[in-house]
């Protein structure tokens, strides 16, 4: 969804939540993240080519990272990438197939070229294939992060996805999904996260159940950390998961705490109310969508603004974000912002 997209832009302000992420998808394999080994990249490294046809473009990812991870005794390199589910969906095991495969004709040809320059392929076959024995890529692991208030029903591998006998299955590229669902989570594996990344999974694993969200929130003291000390991308995820402007209860929080309490709690009460009636309004559901996407955007301008990032800047994520064309970005950039 779009501006779940936009929300995971966020992350490579935020090294501790997007290795924390990591951390969490990894914890079974005994591997970590070693801290401080995290390089940003631009998100081509995995999944497209000069030259591609346009429909791998479908395959690109909103952020791609390359770190190390350790076990203690062994380090390798990874580079992760990182997409945003607002709903269930049942292609991201294939479009994990898909960049994985595209990355690895990119490092073949990359690999190849290197060879030919040093004269290092002897044999025909060497010379077509460009890759020698010892010759290895830097994995890449694709992360779904499901911001969705249902359970994740999606395919989890990409052998799911195929009509075949079972028996036949492990003669097939299995390519997991890798879906970490802040909602089908448990509070325990919740509790267990770092605390800015803590209080970014409670608010979506608790989206559709109000009172609870506020109770776990109000006695969460990373809660409190977060808008005392930020970091701001953090509490704009926030505000784009949950609808709730972040930074204006920042600015209360500084003032008095129990009017920024109130103000939490009586915005949850209001959207409860809203979500209440637009369920008798089959007909204005479509209106109240497009009216929605509006203030997304508008919200997402907003954000920006108050991180004091130029007009042309903003007016270019826009478009890159949200697939908007110039003048619909512009008509945004012109419109009276939304106070949530």
């Amino acid at each position: 969804m779009k501006d779940m997209d936009a929300a995971s832009k966020l992350f490579t302000g935020l090294p501790e939540v997007f290795t924390a992420l990591v951390d969490f998808a990894l914890r079974k394999t005994g591997f970590h993240v070693v801290p401080g080994s995290m390089r940003e990249r631009n998100s081509e490294s995995i999944a497209r080519l000069p030259g591609m046809r346009k429909w791998y473009k479908k395959v690109s990812n909103d952020i791609v990272a390359e770190l190390d991870v350790t076990d203690g005794d062994v380090t390798a390199t990874m580079l992760v990438a990182l997409e945003n589910q607002t709903n269930a969906s049942n292609v991201m095991a294939g479009r994990n197939l898909m960049a994985t495969a595209v990355k690895w004709d990119n490092w073949r040809r990359e690999t190849k070229r290197d060879h030919k320059a040093r004269k290092e392929l002897k044999s025909s076959q060497e010379l077509l294939d460009g890759v020698l024995p010892g010759d290895r890529m830097t994995p890449p692991l694709l992360l779904v992060v499901h911001f969705g208030q249902e359970a994740w029903t999606g395919a989890l591998k990409f052998t799911d996805t195929l009509d075949c006998p079972p028996a036949l299955k492990p003669m097939l590229a299995e390519c997991p999904s890798n879906v970490i669902s802040f909602y089908n989570l448990s509070i325990d594996e919740i509790n267990q996260m770092p605390d800015t990344l803590r209080t970014v999974a409670k608010s979506i694993h608790y989206g559709d159940d109000i009172e609870k969200l506020c109770d776990e929130l109000k006695t969460d003291p990373a809660f409190y950390k977060l808008l005392e000390e930020g970091p701001d991308e953090a509490l704009d995820i926030i505000t784009i998961a949950t609808g709730l402007d972040m930074q204006a209860m920042k600015q209360q929080k500084e003032k008095n705490m129990e009017q920024t309490v109130s103000k939490f709690e009586q915005y949850f009460i209001n959207k409860g109310i809203d979500i209440g009636k637009d369920k008798g309004r089959a007909e204005g559901r479509a209106e109240g969508r497009a009216e929605g996407e509006s203030k997304t955007m508008l919200k997402f301008i907003q954000i920006r603004r108050n991180r004091h990032l130029s007009e042309q800047q903003i007016l270019k994520d826009l478009q890159s974000d949200f697939e908007l064309d110039e003048a619909t970005a512009r008509q945004y950039m012109q419109a009276k912002q939304v106070n949530v």
